[in-house]
């Protein structure tokens, strides 16, 4: 339903892909979220997987509407996203080494 809303309602951005690759994709996530951290509530590593894997690709204008549906979908969840220091770190060392904004 999650993402036949995405469909419906946001711009119809090239890039934007709600159909059954991109939920298996977020499946593929939210299970590997499950796995490392099995003492969190499925609903919230849902959250956070659904968060995670789509708001990379959404453009500003969408922002606000896509926030809203999760926001909707899982009322007063709020779960921080899941981060690899260690890989952000080597990401912002290349930026720099090429001269490039991290």
């Amino acid at each position: 339903m999650f993402y036949s809303l995405c469909r419906d309602l946001l711009l119809k951005a090239d890039h934007y892909d709600w159909g059954f690759r991109a939920i298996k994709s977020m499946l593929v996530v939210a299970g590997a979220f499950k796995r490392a951290e099995p003492k969190i509530s499925e609903g919230a590593l849902l959250m956070r997987a659904l968060r995670d894997f789509n708001l990379p690709k959404i453009v500003a204008e969408d922002l606000e509407i896509f926030s809203g549906l999760l926001n909707d979908l899982f009322p007063g969840v709020d779960i921080p996203r899941k981060r690899d220091l260690e890989f952000e770190a080597i990401i912002e060392k290349a930026s720099t080494q090429n001269r490039l904004y991290p």
